[in-house]
């Protein structure tokens, strides 16, 4: 019996992939583990690995297509089932007539099974439904009473299986017991249903649809229409659930970073030397880290199924993107592990990637808190979009001189940046967000306490 190979669930949270180019063709002999086709999943594209060895027989989704998790893609002849047109398959031994006699069966109704099969005689029969392709007879099982042999009925009502749900291999989709049992096998081996859950409260009756465009009269063909796939299709999504599944709030604040500036371009040359390049992103995750820790519900979570608030005790730091196919979020893991040149390595690393499109589901997920640098393309300002389920975002903008009054009253060309941080009011209150702000301006503000062991 063929294999199906199913959408796999490449990260928590994942509920479908989209399906960017198939890279073997129907016909093609798979090993294990090879890539046999790109996904676009969670901002990334991933080749998936083939987990069985076989003949890939059938597509079962179009490039394009978007899949749900766990739902067949693809459908694989195990090893050694004969299989038309394959290419750079191994040798199979030729054989001659198969037997299709089910043990115990009388010898007359085989008989009569094969009188209404006749194979090609340049191929080897395969004995499964999902191969009538490649046999000269009739496709479809005839329509009215399902055709089983009796030993597969009395097994079927045994075991309480409906006949008509069973694939039959025999001639004319006959049901045989092989297939009554290997039907038996695949519905036990489906995980039992989930107990149900009380469900999240639904929007409000009369939610509007959403708005259907027309375009100008007079001016329709001189539009160009492009599919919302991949990455722009991913973060529609996200950002549209960002909007309806947050409460976002934005507080705003400004900080001196003439210190940092100065102590960045004193540490340049060693980290050169070291092969680093030092940005002042490094220095903003240790801020961060340090202050999530003293304001903890700034890295959880709204466990909307269960209505509970989750608490984390890992710092991973999300790093949202600018790339030529849209904006897409690495995560750098336990970054309160990190030291400020380990941090600048692993964010240039993940920004390449990122943009390069080589990042692996796991490095774009399980942000517990994010950062977006809207200064590096000029920005004064930004309302950041909360990466959900993250409870915040923090915006870093520009630093530009401006004049800054002295604590002696004076006034000074400083170096300043401003900080929009975005928050989930439901989980953090506007005095909370105010205050983590304000602890990350001040370790920016004194760089030297960021070089400290935490």
């Amino acid at each position: 019996m063929p294999r199906e190979i199913l959408m796999p669930e490449l990260a928590e949270s994942v509920v479908e992939g989209e399906i960017l180019k198939w890279l073997v063709e129907e016909g093609d002999y798979l090993k294990k583990d090879q890539p046999f086709v790109e996904v676009m999943t969670d901002k990334v594209t991933v080749e998936l690995p083939s987990p069985y060895e076989g003949v890939l027989l059938k597509k079962l989704a179009k490039e394009g297509d978007v899949v749900k998790v766990h739902a067949p893609i693809a459908l694989l002849a195990e090893p050694g089932e004969a299989v038309a047109g394959v290419k750079e398959a191994p040798p199979v031994q030729a054989v001659e007539e198969r037997s299709i006699v089910e043990p115990g069966l009388p010898p007359k109704e085989e008989k009569e099974d094969l009188s209404l099969f006749k194979p090609d005689t340049t191929q080897v029969v395969v004995k499964n439904p999902f191969l009538q392709e490649t046999k000269p007879k009739e496709e479809a099982r005839p329509q009215g009473r399902v055709l089983a042999v009796p030993a597969a009925r009395k097994l079927a009502r045994e075991l309480g299986i409906p006949l008509e749900e069973v694939p039959g291999s025999g001639p004319l989709g006959r049901v045989r017991v092989e297939d009554v049992r290997a039907y038996a096998e695949r519905r036990k081996a489906q995980p039992a249903p989930e107990a149900p859950r009380e469900a999240p409260p639904a929007l409000a009756p009369g939610f509007p649809p959403p708005p259907r465009y027309v375009p100008p009269k007079g001016y329709e063909g001189l539009e160009e229409r492009v599919p919302l796939r991949g990455i722009r299709r991913t973060i529609a999504q996200g950002l549209w659930q960002s909007h309806l599944y947050t409460v976002r709030t934005l507080n705003v604040d400004e900080a001196d970073l003439t210190e940092l500036v100065a102590l960045r371009e004193r540490l340049k040359p060693e980290a050169e030397r070291q092969g680093v390049k030092l940005t002042y992103l490094p220095f903003i995750f240790k801020a961060v880290v340090r202050a999530l820790k003293r304001f903890p519900v700034l890295n959880t979570s709204l466990d909307e199924e269960r209505q509970e608030i989750v608490y984390k005790r890992y710092y991973h730091i999300g790093l949202a993107v600018a790339t030529e196919r849209g904006l897409i979020v690495p995560v750098v893991r336990d970054a309160d592990r990190k030291s400020i040149l380990e941090l600048a390595q692993e964010i240039a690393d993940l920004s390449a990637k990122a943009r390069e499109g080589r990042l692996a589901p796991e490095e774009v997920t399980g942000s517990t808190f994010t950062v977006t640098n809207i200064g590096s393309v000029g920005a004064l300002m930004s309302f950041p979009i909360i990466n959900v389920p993250d409870a915040a975002i923090l915006g870093v903008h520009s630093i530009r001189k401006r004049p800054w009054v002295m604590p002696d009253g004076s006034i000074e060309a400083r170096d300043i940046m401003y900080l929009s941080l975005s928050f989930d009011h439901r989980l953090v209150d506007g005095a909370e967000a105010a205050a983590f702000t304000r602890e990350v301006i001040r370790l920016l503000e004194n760089p030297e306490l960021l070089l400290l062991e935490m």
